[in-house]
């Protein structure tokens, strides 16, 4: 009877322990799934963002499927089992002692079973298209300014022209465009960028709110170092103009001009190959900034080449794009910050699920 009494103890002790383990193996299901939810759709935006650049390198439309929600059920089993053994044995050495043996063996099995559902939206219609065709605010520009991202970076992937205006009269407009019958304009540019980058490395160029716009400003104290960035020929951005600048024209107000989300997709998708086109023009590297000398992004690299792990890769047209950096032993982030403002922006652009039509969610179980 004490046997049997301990055995309903095991059974009574399992029964109320069981809710707690289901409740722990429940909170452990939602925590893994949850991040790998996460991550894999992280995975796939950025596929979809480098696969997207791809078509338009090879100048084809984009197309943009967006996650709207994810929906996962789940359901838990549980099995117990028990085996009980009961021997009596006589010792042989000390006569009459009589030992027992009572053993008790519980198993349990949890079982947990995940059925997520994913409802993607397609990107299109009005609604896109107004965000998508709209310029860029320049607050983004601006704040990733104060964040601390390259403004040559920023330059090259937001803005479509720079308009210097001087207080003596003297203006000036360059184009982020490697026009092949215009291709000292591009040139120009790329020495304004770099020259803006060299003076925000020097901590010489600043925002300031001016009338509740972001402006740029140089600090009166900084203008030497201007005037020694003007004297060096790559950073001439005025060669080949009617202009000829110096510290008497004064500090000029920058106007830009901003790129849409889908002239900024463009640009970038076809950067590498209308660099390439660029330098078949005649210009050379040696006449622009260092920090210029690369386009704003490269995805197709040769099969020798040394590189940092990819943020994302995909296979299209027979190529393979990626998304990495050359692996110098020096902390470069080039291409994949570059990509990372990208996919930014792709989140200011992308819709509330709530405001595409039902019939538009493709569901995937």
């Amino acid at each position: 009877m004490k046997n049997l009494s301990t055995l309903k103890r095991c059974r009574v002790t399992l029964v109320y322990v069981l809710p707690l383990l289901l409740a722990g193996c429940a909170g452990s299901a939602l925590k893994n799934s949850f991040q790998d939810i996460s991550e894999t759709h992280a995975g796939l935006t950025d596929q979809q963002m480098l696969l997207n650049l791809a078509r338009r390198a090879n100048y084809q439309a984009a197309h943009f499927l967006q996650m709207s929600s994810v929906n996962a059920s789940y359901s838990f089993a549980a099995s117990i089992g028990t085996t009980t053994t009961h021997s009596r044995t006589v010792a042989a050495i000390a006569a009459d002692v009589i030992t027992k043996a009572f053993s008790f063996v519980g198993t349990l099995g949890l079982t947990a079973t995940e059925s997520p559902t994913f409802s993607f939206a397609p990107l299109s219609g009005s609604s896109f298209a107004k965000t998508a065709y709209t310029p860029v605010d320049s607050k983004i520009f601006f704040e990733q300014f104060r964040q601390g991202v390259p403004v040559n970076q920023l330059l090259r992937i937001l803005v479509t022209s720079v308009i210097l205006e001087y207080p003596t009269g003297k203006r000036l407009v360059l184009h982020n465009i490697p026009d092949e019958e215009q291709p000292q304009n591009f040139r120009n540019f790329l020495r304004l960028a770099g020259l803006a980058r060299q003076m925000q490395l020097q901590h010489a160029l600043s925002v300031s709110t001016v009338k509740d716009k972001n402006v740029l400003v140089i600090p009166p104290k900084s203008e030497q170092k201007l005037d020694q960035l003007y004297s060096k020929r790559e950073y001439s951005f005025w060669e080949d103009s009617q202009l000829q600048l110096g510290l008497e024209d004064g500090t000029p107000k920058v106007s830009f001009v901003m790129r849409p989300f889908s002239g900024v997709l463009g640009a970038m998708g076809e950067a590498q190959a209308h660099f390439d086109q660029w330098l078949a023009s005649g210009m050379k590297l040696e006449d622009i900034p260092v920090s210029e000398q690369r386009p704003i992004l490269t995805m197709l690299w040769d099969e020798d080449t040394a590189l940092t792990p990819s943020a994302a890769e995909v296979e299209f047209a027979g190529k393979t794009y990626k998304i990495a950096d050359l692996d110098s032993g020096k902390m470069v982030t080039w291409n994949r910050d570059t990509f990372r403002i990208l996919n930014d922006l792709f989140t200011i652009v992308s819709l509330d699920p709530k405001d595409l039509p039902v019939q538009q969610l493709i569901k995937v179980f």
